[in-house]
């Protein structure tokens, strides 16, 4: 069976991805998570992605948020690498002007100190549809952990990454879309139009659920995530 490579979004560790892991071990070779902490574009984690996977050989690609982008770019640079690929919750765009400023305006803003600060206040309200202590908590360790030259560097790569619409359009592997019904990051529309432009994808969409859909519907998006890797037909929920 093909390896699992896991690639976390945003100031995320493989810490997103626990319930998921446990549930594809029992089916993978191997399930790995590639972390990005210096790479300051979205070609440059691809291609830290892609030396995971050796020559002649193929994986199953999962990316989460900015780890799907990840995704889409390296099936532009070595579509033969991946075996199957999910994208979760994640966004096939290049990033909006008005968007990519305030991206630039809060890393002008922001130090090591205030990172969580910055975090609180403007992102976890974004990220979580139920704001459960047990979820900011971690989200907010995760961020202490990577620090703040992990997030310049991610932040510069989000701001310039490309439309990822051709690569979409070009996969020929089974593709897994999966997004929630209260994401506003990436939400129910963007979804839908991944799903048409991959001929061979599957969508599954949660209710209940914002942007960290591997926290707030872990069972849910590891059954998904199961039926992914053995190929079995998927439904929206």
């Amino acid at each position: 069976m093909h390896p699992v490579l896991l690639l976390p979004g945003t100031l995320c560790t493989g810490a997103i991805f626990e319930h998921q892991i446990k549930a594809l071990e029992p089916l993978a070779s191997r399930v790995e998570v590639v972390q990005f902490r210096r790479e300051r574009s979205i070609e440059e984690m691809a291609a830290t992605v892609a030396q995971r996977i050796p020559t002649g050989t193929s994986a199953a690609i999962a990316g989460f948020s900015m780890g799907g982008m990840v995704a889409l770019a390296l099936a532009r640079q070595a579509p033969e690498k991946i075996a199957r690929l999910a994208l979760l919750n994640s966004n096939h765009h290049g990033d909006r002007v008005e968007r990519r400023a305030l991206r630039l305006n809060q890393l002008a803003a922001a130090t090591e100190s205030d990172l969580p600060g910055l975090i609180e206040r403007d992102y976890l309200p974004r990220y979580l549809h139920r704001q459960r202590p047990g979820h900011r908590t971690l989200i907010l360790d995760m961020a202490r952990e990577l620090g703040m030259d992990c997030f310049r560097a991610q932040t510069a790569a989000l701001a310039d990454r490309p439309d990822a619409s051709v690569s979409l359009r070009a996969l020929d592997c089974p593709t897994l879309i999966l997004g929630a019904t209260d994401d506003p990051l990436c939400p129910p529309p963007v979804q839908l139009e991944m799903h048409r432009l991959a001929a061979h994808s599957d969508l599954v969409m949660l209710g209940d659920c914002g942007h960290f859909s591997t926290l707030e519907r872990p069972e849910a998006v590891s059954d998904a995530m199961r039926s992914w890797y053995l190929e079995k037909n998927l439904g929206s929920e």
